[in-house]
């Protein structure tokens, strides 16, 4: 996470990237702000789960670490308003000693984008954040090409959350290519997760399809496809592990097997499918 004239290498805003960490002990909450001050990111500390609440209801942050075990109200009860709030999508960290699995999993289960226990690896942590700064910097440059009708709609992928690496790495491309893009990690873990995803597939322009092994046995995966198909979506095949499916065998596909992001055309017909 290199600097550039003050920002990070990867921050391409006018701004510095904010942060802020809710956290009752003292030295952690100094540490966190030395080690990424110098990085420039501005980084806003607090005690109080209720303090953290009304900072982040006043003042614009791009991504909130936050412990569990607070003096007032748990970091439980913080991540529900903030996931309910107009700001959701800005990525939650929990970083806590609570390593039990339950914890874990209710901290996911309420849209934590991450689950970190103390103690921690400090690079390890930096390159975290940089991966949640990246994802809200894309979701900010998609909601202002929505604001200011550089595009109509919106590109949807799926896939299997174990094939997520190359799959934020293919957001990341898309976007870089001015075209508005959705993939399941920007929404709450709520119950209305369904209609959510039947939402954004009814309103994309195109239906982006990761092929895999891990893909194949995903229900989830196999519904978006049968809906989108259902709702006569553009379908774009990107074959990244195994065999082409029969679902998409009579369309054109774009070998990924070597995990290479695809070529410039694909861009361009994706944009083109768009517009």
């Amino acid at each position: 996470m290199e600097l550039t004239g003050g920002l990070p290498t990867f921050w391409e805003l006018e701004r510095k990237p904010r942060l802020l960490v809710v956290e009752d002990d003292n030295d952690i909450g100094n540490m966190l702000k030395m080690c990424f001050m110098p990085l420039g990111i501005d980084v806003t500390v607090t005690l109080l789960g209720r303090e953290g609440l009304a900072l982040f209801s006043t003042q614009l942050f791009d991504l909130v670490m936050l412990d569990v075990n607070l003096p007032d109200i748990d970091g439980f009860e913080v991540i529900k308003v903030i996931k309910t709030s107009s700001n959701q999508s800005v990525p939650v960290y929990f970083l806590t000693q609570r390593d039990e699995r339950a914890y874990k999993l209710e901290g996911l289960g309420l849209g934590a984008d991450d689950y970190i226990t103390k103690p921690f690896d400090l690079e390890e942590l930096k390159l975290r954040v940089q991966v949640g700064l990246k994802h809200r910097q894309n979701y900010l440059k998609v909601a202002e090409y929505n604001q200011v009708g550089e595009t109509s709609s919106h590109v949807f992928i799926s896939y299997s959350h174990k094939d997520s690496d190359y799959t934020h790495k293919l957001a990341e491309e898309i976007e870089r290519h001015n075209i508005p893009v959705w993939i399941d990690d920007r929404i709450d873990y709520g119950t209305r997760w369904p209609h959510v995803i039947q939402e954004k597939i009814d309103t994309c322009k195109a239906f982006v399809l990761i092929m895999s092994d891990n893909a194949r046995a995903s229900d989830w995966v196999n519904n978006e496809l049968t809906y989108a198909h259902g709702k006569g979506k553009k379908i774009f095949p990107l074959l990244l592990k195994g065999n082409v499916w029969l679902a998409v065998a009579s369309l054109q596909y774009v070998n990924v097997k070597t995990r290479r992001l695809p070529e410039e055309s694909f861009y361009k017909t994706l944009l083109d499918a768009l517009t």
